[in-house]
C-alpha cells in the first residue's frame, strides 16, 4: 500500500463529533451515525472526509469535543462511581483497579468523564430550552398576521410622530371610524403588552437555563432534567429522594416510584 492511500485510509477512521438540530438531512450525509437524541437535539458523528456535506444541512449545528461528544453522551445521567466497560473503551486498558465481569470491565468513571457529561448536559439544556422559548415566540407572534407584523414598525413610527405623515394610521382611521389619536393609542398600547408579554418570556427562558448553568454535579442536573423535560431520575437516585415507596400487599411487599409524566414541562 502506497503512502497515498495509507493517508486516505487514515482519515476515514477519523471523527468528528457534532451537536445540531435534527433533520433528516443528516442521514444523507455518508458515515453519519446519530448517537445521541433528545427533544429535536441530536449528537452525531462523520468521518472527516465527509465533513463538506455537512454545509448543506438547512439547521444550525456546531462542533463539540471528542469528549463531550463521546463520552458526554455515554455517561449523561450517570451516578454511579463504577460503570462496566467494553475492551474498546479506553478506561479498560488502563492500571486501575478492573474486575473483569461477563466480558466487559468494571472502572472507576474518572473526573474527565464526569466533566463532560456535564458540560454535556448543559449544553443540550441549553438548546432544548432556546428551542422550546422560540417555538413560544414564535407561536406569540403567529397570533398577529404576518401583514401586520410587517406593518408594526410602521404603526410605531407613525403613532410616535402624528405631525408628520401617517398613511398606516390613516388607513385604519378610515375603515374604523376611530380618530387618528385614538388609533395611535392603541398602537402604543399594544406594542407595549407584547414587549411585556415578551421580555417575561425572555426572563423566564434565562431563570430555568441559569438553574441548569449552576448545576455542580451530575446528579443536580438529573433532576432538572425530570422536573423540566420529564426524564426520570435513575432509580438510586429516585430512593435517594425518596420518590421509591415500599407497599405492603396480599402479595407481600410491592416497588413503587413516584410517577414522572414524560415530554416538556417548559
Amino acid at each position: 500500500m502506497d503512502h497515498y492511500s495509507t493517508v486516505i485510509q487514515d482519515s476515514k477512521m477519523t471523527l468528528k463529533y457534532y451537536v445540531a438540530r435534527r433533520c433528516d438531512d443528516i442521514d444523507w450525509i455518508p458515515t453519519s451515525n446519530v448517537i445521541w437524541n433528545m427533544y429535536g437535539i441530536v449528537v452525531f458523528t462523520v468521518e472527516e472526509q465527509w465533513i463538506r456535506d455537512l454545509y448543506t444541512l438547512p439547521r444550525s449545528f456546531e462542533e463539540v469535543s471528542e469528549d463531550l461528544g463521546k463520552w458526554g453522551t455515554k455517561h449523561f445521567g450517570e451516578i454511579r462511581t463504577e460503570v462496566k466497560v467494553t475492551s474498546e473503551d479506553p478506561l479498560s486498558s488502563e492500571n486501575l483497579p478492573d474486575v473483569p465481569t461477563e466480558g466487559k470491565t468494571v472502572v472507576t468513571l474518572p473526573q474527565e468523564r464526569i466533566d463532560a457529561a456535564i458540560a454535556f448536559m448543559k449544553l443540550a439544556a441549553k438548546l432544548i430550552i432556546e428551542d422550546q422559548y422560540d417555538r413560544k415566540f414564535l407561536s406569540m407572534k403567529a397570533e398577529v398576521s404576518k401583514i401586520e407584523q410587517f406593518l408594526w414598525e410602521s404603526q410605531v413610527r407613525e403613532a410616535n410622530n402624528l405631525d408628520g405623515e401617517t398613511p398606516v394610521i390613516d388607513s385604519i382611521v378610515a375603515i374604523k371610524g376611530s380618530s387618528v389619536e385614538e388609533v395611535a393609542t392603541a398602537i402604543k398600547e399594544g406594542q407595549a403588552d407584547f414587549k411585556e408579554k415578551v421580555v417575561a418570556l425572555y426572563s423566564e427562558m434565562l431563570k430555568i437555563k441559569q438553574e441548569f448553568k449552576s448545576c455542580a454535579t451530575i446528579k443536580e442536573l438529573n433532576v432538572l432534567y425530570q422536573t423540566y423535560m420529564g426524564v426520570p431520575v435513575p432509580a438510586p437516585q429516585a430512593e435517594e429522594l425518596g420518590q421509591v415507596h415500599i407497599e405492603e400487599t396480599d402479595e407481600g411487599q410491592v416497588q413503587t416510584v413516584n410517577t414522572v409524566e414524560p415530554g416538556l414541562k417548559i
